[in-house]
């Protein structure tokens, strides 16, 4: 699709017709479901409704080129990489605690009709490490949490600038020798930030080159362009009802090839199997991502998220969508900065802004603030801790204001939209004094 042919604002917005009865601005929990990517999962649907990877029927068949297909879409579009590399999963969350399970069970291998525990992603020994840091979603901390506390090892936090951006010197002077896994945020849901990834890598694999690097990338793909190999990343993880604009319940996880074979895979059952006797069992190994895929997968919804990742890349524009989110949340800013009793937290630098604004007015609960917002002027928001309620209390916000209001935008967001926004912000900023 040339440029000349992409999908305007007014396109997609008439894709999604929830956008006529309502200012939406909380697509970093989830978004609407364009039309297309409903019409490939109806088409599903309709006209070859049955299982994947089993069946020899020409339905069955097809079933599983389309499925096959999507998952090579949503690799290549969303993440740059080989579908062998791209595990689908229910969400981010699903994706770090398949990460986790693998770094604390040692895989088992068959050998000569019994099973051996094959080497473990890591040795765990009692100075060891893992590194995260207090910007964190639950799904990218609690995990990593458990394994420290399950292995006996140490959890280092680190923290942030003042305006919330990860520093590459803060991981490079935190990690040394006995550090083994690094987990952190690609953009934060809570203040908007994008991060630099790949020089925070980099440092981290100066240091280290045997840490394990996994990112959080919920706010990533479908909003920017993200190529995991450029990044030098082991494990990058994504949900697909935010950006990319798939349906709930899809997401996935890139795993580095030479890692993928030797994880333990947290679920067993049907069709990731080669073999299996009384004794033991071998799994497949064509594919080694669809090791992960025990049981029926959420076939409808991977259909939708491969035709989402074409819609969101190809018809409408990577780093069109990272670009019209920029303009719309500098448009934001500028129009509320100057409000005296606003306290806003996103960065100083616009360069690492992504498509987030959150605040919060003296004198208002964030949940109160938001629910003016959506009764008075039917503006969609989100209040609260937003799942990081580590750094709601490193902002210091969790006991005055509950959290913070947050808006997040899609590329189908308009300027008449944020002004309607500003404007309603400086009339609640004087209904308290």
């Amino acid at each position: 699709m040339t440029n000349k042919n992409k999908l305007s604002v007014e396109d997609v917005r008439e894709h999604i017709p929830m956008l006529k009865s309502c200012i939406y601005v909380d697509n970093g929990s989830t978004t609407p479901i364009p039309i297309p990517v409903m019409e490939a999962m109806n088409e599903y649907c309709l006209k070859f409704c049955t299982n994947v990877s089993r069946g020899g029927y020409k339905l069955a068949v097809e079933a599983t080129k389309n499925f096959d297909l999507a998952r090579q879409n949503t690799a290549k579009l969303l993440l740059n990489c080989k579908m062998e590399e791209l595990v689908f999963t229910r969400n981010l969350t699903n994706a770090s605690n398949i990460v986790a399970y693998a770094l604390e069970h040692p895989p088992l291998e068959r050998n000569n009709g019994t099973f051996d525990y094959g080497n473990p992603l890591v040795k765990w020994q009692k100075n060891d490490k893992i590194v995260t840091t207090v910007m964190e979603h639950h799904a990218n901390f609690m995990p990593w949490m458990r394994l420290a506390k399950n292995k006996g090892i140490n959890l280092n936090i680190l923290e942030p600038t003042n305006d919330g951006i990860l520093q590459p010197e803060t991981f490079y002077n935190a990690v040394d020798e006995n550090v083994k896994f690094v987990a952190f945020q690609h953009v934060s849901n809570s203040m908007g930030t994008i991060h630099p990834v790949k020089e925070i890598i980099k440092a981290i694999k100066e240091k280290n080159p045997e840490a394990f690097v996994y990112i959080d990338g919920s706010q990533g793909p479908g909003h920017l362009p993200v190529d995991v190999y450029d990044l030098g990343c082991d494990f990058y993880g994504f949900s697909g009802h935010k950006g990319p604009l798939g349906p709930s319940g899809t997401g996935g996880l890139y795993i580095k090839k030479d890692l993928i074979m030797k994880m333990a895979v947290m679920e067993l059952g049907g069709g990731i199997v080669s073999d299996v006797t009384i004794n033991d069992w071998e799994l497949i190994s064509d594919i080694p991502s669809k090791r992960f895929d025990a049981g029926t997968p959420n076939i409808v919804g991977f259909i939708g998220l491969g035709r989402a990742a074409k819609y969101v890349s190809n018809e409408i524009g990577l780093n069109a969508i990272k670009k019209r989110e920029h303009l719309l949340t500098n448009q934001l800013l500028e129009g509320i900065r100057e409000i005296h009793n606003i306290h806003i937290y996103v960065p100083e630098d616009s360069a690492y802004i992504g498509g987030t604004v959150t605040f919060n007015l003296d004198g208002w609960k964030c949940s109160e603030l938001s629910s003016a917002l959506a009764k008075e002027w039917n503006i969609l928001t989100r209040a609260g801790h937003h799942c990081t309620i580590p750094l709601m209390r490193f902002l210091d916000v969790l006991d005055k204001y509950g959290g913070h209001v947050r808006i997040t935008f899609h590329f189908y967001n308009t300027e008449e939209e944020i002004e309607t926004i500003i404007k309603a912000i400086k009339q609640l900023s004087k209904a308290k004094k």
